[in-house]
């Protein structure tokens, strides 16, 4: 288990929040898990040092306009 010192680092409210909860969810992970999650916020931390953007979850299917009949809806 890793051992964090914070002497003399002011840390936010949000920063605090943020370390509190990641302590609390750490305490019930299985093992494959918590190495998956390492892992995973380890490469995050590296795009943001390298500035790259994050993946995009959400995008644009297709835009329509007007009213979207029922009859559509419902594959007639």
């Amino acid at each position: 288990m890793k051992t964090v010192s914070f002497q003399g680092v002011q840390l936010t409210a949000n920063q605090k929040l943020r370390l509190q909860q990641q302590q609390h969810v750490r305490a019930f992970m299985n093992p494959v898990l918590a190495d998956q999650v390492a892992t995973t916020l380890a490469i995050i931390e590296v795009r943001k040092e390298q500035g790259i953007k994050p993946e995009r979850q959400w995008f644009v299917e297709r835009q329509e306009t007007g009213t979207y009949s029922v009859a559509e809806w419902m594959g007639y």
